[in-house]
C-alpha cells in the first residue's frame, strides 16, 4: 500500500496598472511520502468538531487508543478527514489528542493523517463565526484578563491611526463600545488566536496538513473533487491550498508592520482595510498615483488578498466547500461524478462530510464516494448521530459504531 500526501502558499483603477510589477511570493514545499503495510487496514473518522471524549471514546473502542489516549492500533493507518475544531468545547482537548497520535503512531508501524477540513482553515485565517462561544475560556490562563484588556486598547490604538491614515472621522471610543469589544472577545480570546496563529503551538501544526491523501487508487478528502478541479491530481490540490495560506500568512506580517492590521486580525478585516486603501490611492490626484507612491506599491502588493472568497480554501467550488458529493442525486449526476474521477485517475473518493439530514456513513454514485462524517457531541442533549467511523480491510468497508460493525460494501461485489 503506497501513500501519498504533500504538505501544501474593476476596484482596483489605477492600482491595477502597477500589479504587474510585483513578484508572487512562493514557498517551495516537499512531498511527504509514507509506506503502510500492505495488510494493514484503515479507519477513516469524519468531522470530530470539538467532541473530543465522542471521538475519544469511539477510537478506544476500535482498539486504537488506550485508556490513556495514547497510540494502540499498532500497523493501521488512521484518516481524519478534517473539521476537528468548531462546533463543540473541547477544540482543544480534540487538538492535543490527534497531534499526540500523529507523533506515536509511527513507533508502532502506524500512522495517523489529518486533513484540513473548512474549519481548520478558518480559523487559520481568523474566521472564527463558528467557535464555540466556551471554548476559548480552555485557552485562558490566570493573565488573560490582563491580555484582554491589552488587546483592547491596542484596537481602540490601532482605530485611530486608520481614522488618521484615511482622512476620516477621528475615531472616538465609549463605554458601549468598549462592553461590546469585550463581549465578543472574552477571556481566552486572545491565546485562542495567538494558538492559531503561524507560530502558534496549533496553528504551526495545521499549516503542515494536507488537504487530501491518495492512498492507493483511493482519494481522502474533506469535500470532494468538483468539476473545476476535474483532472487535478492530489499535488496540485495541495499545493495550492498551501500556496493561499502561506500567501495570507505573508500578506498579514506585512500589514502588521506596516501598522494596517493587527496580528488578531481576521482576514475580513483585512480585506476591509485593504480596500480603505485602494479608494484612498484611487482618489489622489494623477501626479501621486505612481510606483514611488508607497500606499500604491502596498496596495498592489495585498492585491490578492481582495479575493480571499475565490481561493480554492474557501471556493464553494473548492476541496473543503464543494458540495456536490451530498447535493447532488446520483440519477442525475453519477455520469459527471464519475468523469470526475476518471479524469484524476481514481477508483473512489471518500469524504469527510455528512449527506445532510441523515448525519450517516454510506455510499454514493455507484459505490464511488463514500461520506464518512457522523455528527459528535459531547452533550448528551446535543442531538448528534450514533458515533461511528470507516474501516477500510481486504477490500470491504465496514461502519463501525459503539455497537456493532456492518459491511457497506466490498470491492467484488459492491454494496
Amino acid at each position: 500500500m503506497r501513500i501519498i500526501a504533500w504538505k501544501r502558499k474593476g476596484e482596483l483603477g489605477w492600482v491595477a496598472l502597477i500589479i504587474a510589477l510585483f513578484a508572487v511570493l512562493t514557498v517551495s514545499v516537499e512531498a511527504v511520502a509514507q509506506d503502510a503495510e500492505p495488510d494493514g487496514k484503515i479507519v477513516v473518522l469524519g468531522e470530530v468538531q470539538g467532541a473530543s471524549k465522542t471521538a475519544a471514546g469511539l477510537l478506544q473502542s476500535m482498539g486504537l487508543i488506550d485508556e490513556e489516549g495514547h497510540w494502540s492500533g499498532s500497523d493501521t493507518t488512521l484518516v481524519q478527514t478534517g473539521d476537528l475544531m468548531d462546533g463543540g468545547v473541547g477544540v482543544r482537548d480534540t487538538l492535543d489528542l490527534f497531534m499526540r497520535l500523529q507523533d506515536e503512531a509511527p513507533a508502532a508501524g502506524g500512522s495517523v493523517i489529518v486533513l484540513l477540513g473548512n474549519h481548520e482553515v478558518m480559523n487559520i485565517l481568523g474566521e472564527l463565526q463558528s467557535v464555540n462561544y466556551m471554548a476559548y475560556e480552555t485557552f485562558a490562563d490566570a493573565g488573560s484578563e490582563a491580555r484582554q484588556r491589552e488587546g483592547y486598547e491596542a484596537h481602540v490604538a490601532w482605530r485611530v491611526r486608520r481614522a488618521e491614515a484615511i482622512g476620516g472621522e477621528p475615531f472616538v471610543t465609549g463605554d458601549d463600545y468598549e462592553a461590546e469589544w469585550f463581549a465578543v472577545h472574552p477571556v481566552g480570546w486572545m491565546e485562542y488566536v495567538e494558538a492559531m496563529g503561524r507560530e502558534g503551538v496549533y496553528g504551526k501544526w495545521l499549516r503542515t496538513l494536507p488537504v487530501a491523501v491518495r492512498i492507493d487508487d483511493v482519494v481522502f478528502i474533506h469535500a470532494g473533487i468538483s468539476p473545476e478541479m476535474k483532472g487535478m491530481d492530489v499535488e496540485e490540490i495541495n499545493q495550492r491550498a498551501s500556496d493561499e495560506i502561506a500567501s495570507f500568512d505573508e500578506d498579514r506580517a506585512l500589514m502588521v508592520s506596516e501598522g494596517l492590521c493587527l496580528p488578531t486580525s481576521s482576514a475580513r478585516g483585512m480585506v476591509a482595510v485593504v480596500k480603505e486603501e485602494i479608494r484612498y490611492v484611487n482618489a489622489l490626484p494623477t501626479s501621486k498615483r505612481n510606483r514611488r507612491n508607497k500606499r500604491l506599491v502596498r496596495a498592489a502588493e495585498l492585491q490578492n488578498l481582495t479575493l480571499w472568497g475565490s481561493w480554492s480554501v474557501m471556493s464553494d467550488k473548492g476541496p473543503l466547500w464543494f458540495r456536490g458529493t451530498t447535493k447532488w442525486t446520483d440519477k442525475k449526476q453519477q455520469a459527471e461524478m464519475a468523469a470526475i474521477l476518471n479524469a484524476s485517475k481514481i477508483e473512489r473518493m471518500v469524504t469527510g462530510q455528512s449527506n445532510g439530514k441523515e448525519h450517516v456513513i454510506g455510499a454514493r454514485f455507484d459505490d464511488r464516494v463514500v461520506l464518512t462524517s457522523i455528527d459528535m457531541n459531547d452533550d448528551p442533549w446535543g442531538g448528534g448521530g450514533q458515533p461511528a467511523a470507516l474501516e477500510i480491510v481486504n477490500g470491504e468497508y465496514l461502519v463501525v459504531t459503539l455497537q456493532e460493525r456492518i459491511v457497506l460494501l466490498t470491492e467484488d461485489a459492491g454494496s
